[in-house]
């Protein structure tokens, strides 16, 4: 028989009932025009499933569930019961029917017993046709089943009602027993830490600005268990650098749960933590995480992602970086001696247009940005510039000179590699900056006839040793170059060239500058010094963290995933499709009624001509909002994220820079850590990865006071042990405080036993 295809309106809801290919009669779900479910309406397993999702996800309440998927309400909450506590097998398993043959009373099960003991070979009818005979009256052949399988006593489990008692009971005494659970602190075998804690409960404990946050005050100050501990030294930076007064351009909504500051401190947290991507949060406790925040839970994944694209919006990505790299300068963070600047390439796999460039480490071209650290002589980043492939290098470089001028450093030195070099350039650069840059367009011949005695100095750089001498020389721009730059004179200056000499194998470098005041090996060993620091720091983050990452979907995810037809496309043709259909039969109605009251005036037909016309219009309204869906939906989306169920994020350069001024902030974060730490641990060759290992160390918080006690696991050695407990001490001279709306200090301590 073939199965109709028709279109209803449901309040918010628009539902399509359409057969398969298979022709099962599928039942769609839209909502705000686009499909959100669609299950087989004859079958319970998957109209059991679709309930769970509509309801889990938000997308309506559970009687609005079941009325699109035909249960009850009642059953619905029972379905949403049964999913909590047992899971989603429970829901789909059919536990009802006969377990065993009630009819029959012990008389008559023992004498199939007997008979089956005495004819194992016997099948179940011919047993069943015996004892009939035998006790002169009628067995069946599944009763007799059922005895059979019973011989063999399997393990009794219980019932789903007993389950639900026992989650009930267990409920009910987690409640009873709650306030007289406690952790445990070592308060009695650490006499500091005791009179510590007499001392913090002596303040006044801190007021909740709502029910949320007061729940989570109670729950602190009973103490309780998180995985992150060790995360919370990452405040120490955070005050430091006023993370707070960072984010204030960012505007306040008031009656949101989370501002802008929860957004990027989630996400620097995250960083922090070693998450490799906003997806990657769903893997982490959300209230243990939350603690790291200073709320009870952190957003979840489609809060953060309509928050952090609101902000994105804004545009001030730019403001934030400004303040966080003035912000370094003025507590003396990076060394204002020279400057080095080194681009990144971002590989891009979204679906906007946009210019390609080369990708050294694949040797190919492909789309993709750049990205741009200016880093001190330490390799300490200052600020970061995110650009398409298709701006030159030379302008970032000149940019770069008027912000570091802006940032109050009067003549920057800049140091840069071949990519930078312009006679021109050099020209227009020399007005605010100083370089160092690689010499071009020099030969071997010009570099040895500089006499062996001008190298009088050395200088190392690893295991290489190089002599320097220098000498002044005149280079101009030829006729071609200044012709293609629109200029008619070219362009020429007097630079310094200062020529490395190796002393293992003889060959010579030359270095242009246009600094006359500096040592020849002190702009000998800034140009050396590209080579480790300046690209140093990218290794850094890269493998510290995902710089690679853009925000909204995972790079190494989609690299190998062919992008597909859009599905949700589909549906939404087909539904238009309906709706045509079912315009085209409304107008067919209205010309015979319309026909009929020509003929002879009827009131009833006037009404019906009236209401027919009325649903032709919301047909036709229908018919327009579905197709000018379809305009902004992506043709193309990734097979990852059909699977996801989700559409397909687009690269936002805005969002990328968010994202990665929190990795920058992360790895400054972790530089500052490593500055109080290198006095307690004293093998440099691992000592960020102990400092990790303890930043990253679950523990017991206990709030008491204002004060939040942190005490961190058992470290297994005794050399880390220790370096963690100095650096505890240090850490707690400081006075940290949390970034957040809680503002509690913080405590660190490592339990003595374990």
């Amino acid at each position: 028989m073939e199965i109709s295809t028709k279109s209803e309106k449901f309040g918010d809801f628009f539902t399509l009932c359409s057969p398969d290919e298979r022709n099962r009669k599928i039942k769609y779900i839209f909502m705000d025009r686009r499909p959100v479910v669609h299950f087989d309406i004859d079958s319970t397993a998957e109209r059991k499933i679709a309930v769970v999702h509509l309801v889990e996800r938000g997308i309506c309440n559970i009687k609005t569930a079941g009325e699109l998927c035909g249960f009850h309400r009642n059953t619905v909450s029972k379905i949403i019961q049964t999913k909590k506590i047992l899971g989603i097998e429970a829901v789909l398993s059919d536990d009802r029917g006969l377990k065993k043959p009630y009819k029959y009373i012990g008389q008559v099960c023992s004498h199939i017993e007997k008979l089956l003991s005495n004819h194992p070979e016997w099948k179940d009818q011919d047993v069943a046709d015996q004892a009939g005979r035998d006790l002169d009256m009628e067995i069946s052949r599944s009763a007799v089943a059922r005895i059979r399988t019973g011989e063999d006593e399997k393990p009794s489990f219980p019932t789903k009602a007993e389950l639900f008692d026992m989650a009930k009971e267990a409920e009910a005494f987690e409640k009873e027993h709650l306030e007289q659970r406690q952790l445990w602190f070592n308060f009695d075998t650490e006499p500091a830490l005791k009179q510590e804690a007499e001392e913090c409960s002596k303040e006044t404990p801190p007021q909740a600005g709502n029910k949320t946050q007061q729940s989570l005050i109670e729950q602190l100050q009973q103490g309780t268990k998180c995985s992150f501990a060790g995360g919370l030294m990452h405040h120490l930076f955070m005050q430091e650098i006023g993370f707070e007064e960072i984010m204030a351009p960012f505007p306040l909504h008031p009656g949101t749960t989370y501002q802008s500051l929860d957004i990027m401190a989630t996400i620097f947290h995250s960083v922090a933590y070693g998450l490799p991507s906003i997806e990657s949060l769903k893997l982490v406790n959300a209230n243990e995480f939350g603690l790291l925040i200073g709320r009870s839970h952190i957003p979840d994944k489609k809060t953060l992602r309509e928050r952090f694209s609101w902000m994105a919006e804004l545009h001030l990505s730019g403001n934030l970086i400004d303040s966080f790299a003035r912000c370094l300068l003025d507590q003396e963070r990076i060394d204002r001696e020279v400057f080095f600047i080194d681009g990144h390439f971002l590989p891009y796999y979204g679906l906007n247009v946009i210019a390609k460039g080369y990708f050294t480490v694949r040797r190919l071209a492909m789309k993709g940005n750049e990205l741009y650290a200016i880093t001190d002589l330490q390799g300490r980043p200052l600020f970061f510039i995110t650009e398409s492939n298709e701006i030159d290098f030379r302008p970032i470089i000149a940019r770069s000179a008027e912000m570091l001028v802006d940032f109050g450093i009067d003549r920057p030195i800049l140091v840069f590699d071949r990519g930078g070099y312009g006679i021109h350039f050099f020209k227009e650069l020399t007005q605010t900056a100083d370089f160092v840059t690689w010499a071009k367009y020099i030969s071997e011949k010009s570099l040895k006839s500089i006499p062996d005695d001008s190298f009088s100095v050395g200088v190392f750089c690893g295991n290489n040793r190089f002599m320097v001498a220098e000498e002044k020389r005149t280079v101009s721009e030829s006729m071609q170059t200044a012709l293609n730059d629109g200029r008619e004179t070219p362009s020429s200056l007097e630079l310094r060239l200062v020529v490395l000499k190796d002393v293992d194998t003889g060959k010579r470098l030359g270095i242009f500058t246009n600094n006359m005041t500096k040592p020849a090996h002190d702009i000998a060993y800034y140009m050396l010094q590209r080579w480790g620091k300046s690209e140093n720091v990218y290794k850094d983050l890269m493998a510290t963290f995902n710089l690679n990452y853009h925000p909204g979907y995972d790079i190494k995810e989609l690299e190998q995933q062919p992008l597909v037809d859009n599905p949700e496309i589909a549906l939404i043709q087909k539904a238009v499709k309906v709706l045509k259909k079912e315009a085209q039969a409304i107008q067919d109605q209205i010309l015979i009624t319309e026909a009929k009251l020509i003929k002879r005036k009827d009131k009833r037909n006037v009404e019906k001509l009236s209401g027919l016309e009325t649903s032709l219009a919301e047909k036709q309204n229908d018919i327009a909002e579905f197709q000018q869906k379809i305009l902004t939906l992506p043709d193309k989306v990734s097979i990852i994220e059909i699977l996801k169920g989700q559409p397909m994020s687009r690269c936002d350069l805005e969002k990328k820079k968010l994202y990665d001024l929190m990795q920058f902030m992360a790895y400054h974060s972790r530089e500052r850590l490593v500055e109080l730490f290198q006095d307690c641990y004293d093998d440099y060759r691992d000592i960020k990865k102990v400092l990790q290992m303890i930043t990253r160390r679950p523990g017991l918080v206990k709030l008491v006071g204002q004060t939040l006690i942190v005490m961190l696991e058992w470290i297994e050695n005794r050399k880390y042990r220790q370096a963690a407990k100095k650096l505890c001490r240090k850490l707690n001279q400081l006075n940290i405080r949390m970034v957040g709306p809680l503002n509690l200090r913080l405590s660190f301590h490592v339990v003595r036993f374990p």
